[in-house]
């Protein structure tokens, strides 16, 4: 991504690079959202945020060879963005969240250029906040709203925003401002961060987790026996 920014940055090219993510709650939810299914398919990448994705990939004949989750890389893609000067704007998370990990990233990376960061509750005055990104200009607009929200308010406004892409993380700005725990790196590597998720916020995530992820893998079983 960082590659197609800084080409798109030295022809002065107007058209957006748009990154988004897919994890088995995503599937879920294309599945029966068609505009959502519809912006992935347009997305310029997508990448196995869940290991369950990558696992089905390889069931059904695909290689995606590892797991991809924005919250382990962040910090080297911003050390990238900054040494190749490149503006980040931040949008998403309640009050605070997205200017604390905002000042976490600038703490760890020296000269790094975020020229704005707000919260992702903006109902009511979406004209202002569209306004404020696109005199902004930044080089990379990265977008914390949820699945499909924010998707769906990217893809709605792309030509607007003016950046030069578009990144949805959902909700990684929450980790990196310590606003919410994180899984252990070995939950991580074994594909159980859903797990963490869901005894953190059972009430919340149990339809998401116990349902949504049985859906997944008769889906996934389904179309294996349809091969």
């Amino acid at each position: 991504m960082l590659d197609a920014v800084c080409e798109a940055k030295a022809r002065e090219s107007t058209g957006a690079v748009f990154v988004t993510y897919l994890n088995a709650w995503c599937s879920n939810v294309a599945l029966r959202d068609p505009e959502y299914a519809r912006i992935l398919r347009q997305a310029d990448a997508i990448y196995a945020d869940g290991q369950s994705i990558v696992w089905a990939a390889k069931l059904l004949g695909s290689c995606l060879p590892e797991r991809v989750n924005a919250a382990d890389f962040i910090h080297d893609f911003m050390r990238a963005a900054g040494a190749r000067g490149l503006s980040i704007y931040m949008i998403g998370s309640a009050e605070g969240v997205a200017a604390s990990a905002a000042a976490a990233f600038m703490s760890q990376t020296p000269g790094l250029n975020i020229i704005g960061a707000e919260n992702g509750y903006f109902s009511g005055r979406g004209e202002e906040v569209i306004g404020r990104i696109a005199a902004a200009a930044p080089d990379i607009l990265i977008v914390g709203l949820g699945v499909p929200l924010q998707e769906k308010w990217a893809g709605a406004n792309l030509p607007r925003l003016n950046a030069r892409a578009v990144w949805c993380v959902g909700a990684m700005f929450e980790y990196h401002a310590h606003a919410r725990r994180r899984a252990p790196a070995w939950m991580r590597r074994c594909g159980l961060e859903w797990l963490f998720r869901l005894c953190l916020e059972p009430q919340r995530m149990w339809r998401r987790y116990l349902i949504g992820n049985a859906q997944f893998v008769l889906r996934v079983a389904w179309a294996r026996l349809r091969r």
